[in-house]
């Protein structure tokens, strides 16, 4: 009997051991999976004629992997010079991860295209440049109103992830981190600042970031009372990158 109750007691052990072992394994794989960047290509003609509908579609990725649960695809379109004229297009999802939305221009000259992808805590934001109609004259390196834009017919890509802390409570502190790729590759020598307001009120602050890593941003900051907040993420680097996402956060 006892020799019986030995082997039983072994067995369990065993199983437990097999058990934690399995389980520490998966973990590191699911963890690596969640941090790799996600990818927009954006696909959009170098031309069109005046009064036709073009198709606008993006393709959304994430490593191998089609990302198709999205929070958020928008398309903002503006001609060249009037920035603050844009006008935001909701993205379908059709599927294998593909947004699509459709726009008809009405008046000749050259637009950019930008679509702000916002899916798994990231953010990107890939433009591109459309001559529609009769162009000539038009300065096809003029981009948007912010000067950002030199890209001709080419995409600029931003991939912003913030990492949020897994539970955010008033008046205590918490580490913010930000990573930043640009065209693939870690984003240097920018400097990143964390606007931070809550909902339904005017007063915004200001919270710089401090370099670390390759690519890597970070602060700790405390908020100071409970609610909903905006938490806006500026990225700026010399005349040619000026981007930002945001997402809301709600503090116990």
């Amino acid at each position: 009997m006892k020799k019986t109750l030995l082997f039983l007691t072994m067995g369990i052990i065993a199983l437990f051991i097999s058990a934690c072992g399995n389980s520490n394994g998966d973990e590191p794989v699911e963890k690596d999976n969640n941090m790799e960047p996600i990818e927009a290509k954006l696909d959009v003609p170098e031309k069109s004629g005046k009064g036709q509908a073009v198709a606008l579609s993006t393709k959304v990725t994430q490593g191998d992997e089609n990302v198709d649960d999205a929070d958020e695809v928008k398309y903002e379109i503006w001609k060249n010079g009037h920035k603050d004229e844009s006008e935001m297009i909701e993205a379908k999802h059709e599927k294998d991860g593909v947004y699509t939305a459709e726009k008809t221009f009405d008046k000749d000259g050259i637009y950019t295209v930008q679509v702000h992808v916002t899916a798994r805590d990231m953010h990107t934001m890939p433009k591109a440049e459309i001559a529609v109609g009769n162009t000539e004259g038009e300065d096809q390196d003029h981009g948007g109103d912010d000067g950002n834009d030199h890209q001709g017919h080419h995409e600029s890509t931003v991939s912003i992830h913030l990492k949020k802390p897994d539970t955010v409570k008033a008046e205590e502190k918490a580490d913010w981190k930000v990573h930043v790729e640009n065209e693939g590759e870690a984003l240097e020598g920018a400097e990143l600042r964390l606007e931070i307001y809550k909902e339904g009120q005017e007063k915004h602050e200001w919270v710089d970031m401090t370099p670390g890593e390759p690519g890597e941003y970070s602060v700790t900051y405390a908020f100071p009372e409970k609610g909903s907040y905006n938490v806006q993420v500026h990225v700026t680097k010399g005349e040619e990158i000026h981007e930002h996402t945001m997402q809301t956060v709600e503090v116990e």
